[in-house]
């Protein structure tokens, strides 16, 4: 039935929720009409890559709502010449279908080329302290800058500028600012200092990374993921204890907790527990540190740059999928504050990394290749170990069900779980950047093939 024949009562009683009318874009459709352009929505995204690449999911379903809406305002134009008569309506042949399933597509596109753009996205972080003087670096395209180096290079405008540099001096409060920037009258460049003042809040370091051709919600998630990566890559060259102190806008933080109990007489019980962020040594011994893991970083840097290449629009060869899902399960379990989560996710990250799929035996082998090329026995009997211990006893368990792991005690297991994945990424990580690097085709073959040829390379290190 055309629903915009239908008597308005009629229409209006089609919905089954009286303040959401049955229209797209101003036209009258039936339930039927709604289902339709949701179907035609969901199976657009599935079948194009790019969409799914670049744009957020709830924006390409509004994106697609207007582009019907457009469709069925030009659907009169693509009608065959003349005028329906007594009331017969004009028929019409499959390429009238054709031509609007076209025009649909043509709007679409238009809407998402409009709504992608190139950004470079800041994130703000917790590093190092400032009195370290550990100096700007990246790792891959993803730049990481101590807080006032970032203000030179990113704030320009000398409005903007005199207002951040008289809060950083402490010559300015916060509040003034605040006050000046929402006042009616403000000036120029109060209001922009008070969003990047609040933007840095009190971080001491910030992140940037260029994300090209991607809707805003979309371009951010991906940066955020990004930025995330790195810091994990740079974590696994620390101590888990000086690994959760790195944090990033967006993410879980290490926290501050005031604890309160009463015991049976009323009387109050108190502690604390504070995790204070970015990372603290000896006079200029971080920045040493990080000067010696240069060569660490520029291999994941390699990586997470193909694989921010390969998530443009696909994805980045598998192996190197592998390690960025990896990394971000290590990154994952060192943060967790519970032990049997950390134990599931560490052997997540060994399953992924390997390429195992779930078989203990090959995951032992892959281990065995990258922390015991030599074959040495004893080492092989300590990984086999640790494997099992890990993986068969306890990410399996835990997760299917077999043991109890909510309040029980696993330090050892996540200890275990801890030196093993960062033993794993120590070799692998330098590794399949020389592969992509030297011999880049090896990534290309399938799966299995090319899991075997890694596997054979790293077996064959001196």
């Amino acid at each position: 039935m055309n629903a915009n024949a239908m008597p308005f009562r009629d229409w209006y009683a089609l919905s089954s929720n009286p303040l959401v009318p049955l229209s797209i874009g101003g036209h009258r459709v039936t339930q039927d009409g709604v289902d339709a352009a949701h179907m035609l929505s969901r199976q657009t995204w599935k079948g194009n890559e790019d969409f799914r690449r670049t744009i957020n999911r709830d924006e390409f379903h509004k994106m697609s709502f207007v582009a019907i809406a457009e469709t069925l305002s030009n659907a009169p134009t693509h009608l065959p010449p003349g005028d329906p008569v007594d009331g017969k309506t004009i028929t019409v042949d499959t390429n009238f279908f054709s031509v609007l399933a076209k025009e649909y597509i043509d709007q679409l596109n238009n809407l998402a080329n409009r709504r992608r753009s190139d950004l470079y996205w800041h994130v703000p972080c917790h590093l190092f302290d400032r009195d370290q003087k550990v100096a700007a670096f990246s790792v891959g395209s993803v730049e990481f800058s101590p807080r006032t180096d970032w203000i030179r290079r990113f704030v320009t405008d000398e409005g903007e500028r005199s207002y951040i540099d008289q809060v950083e001096a402490g010559t300015l409060e916060m509040d003034e600012v605040r006050r000046l920037a929402l006042a009616p009258s403000h000036r120029r460049g109060q209001l922009d200092a008070w969003h990047v003042l609040r933007f840095l809040q009190g971080f001491s370091w910030v992140s940037t990374v260029e994300i090209r051709g991607h809707e805003l919600a979309r371009s951010h998630d991906k940066a955020s993921v990004l930025v995330g990566l790195a810091i994990d890559a740079i974590g696994s060259r620390f101590h888990i204890d000086d690994a959760r102190r790195f944090a990033k806008a967006g993410r879980e933080h290490p926290f501050a907790e005031v604890r309160l109990a009463t015991d049976t007489g009323g009387a109050v019980v108190t502690t604390s527990s504070v995790q204070i962020p970015g990372l603290r040594g000896g006079p200029r011994s971080l920045a040493a540190k990080m000067t010696a893991e240069r060569p660490f970083l520029n291999a994941a840097g390699l990586l997470l740059d193909v694989y921010k290449e390969g998530r443009q629009t696909g994805r980045a060869p598998r192996l190197i999928e592998r390690w960025a899902n990896a990394l971000y399960w290590f990154g994952e379990a060192r943060r967790e504050p519970s032990d049997f989560m950390a134990v599931v996710k560490y052997g997540c990250a060994a399953d992924t990394l390997s390429g195992a799929g779930g078989n203990s035996k090959e995951m032992i082998e892959f281990a065995e290749a990258a922390l015991n090329p030599k074959g040495n026995p004893t080492n092989s009997s300590s990984i086999s170990d640790a494997i099992t211990r890990l993986y068969s006893q306890g990410r399996n368990k835990i997760a299917h069900g077999e043991e109890p792991g909510l309040l029980e005690d696993l330090t050892e297991t996540r200890a275990i779980g801890d030196a093993l994945l960062s033993g794993l990424f120590d070799s692998v990580t330098p590794a399949l950047a020389e592969i992509q690097a030297s011999k880049p085709n090896i990534l290309t073959l399938k799966e299995g093939q090319a899991i075997r040829a890694f596997k054979e390379r790293l077996e064959q290190r001196s």
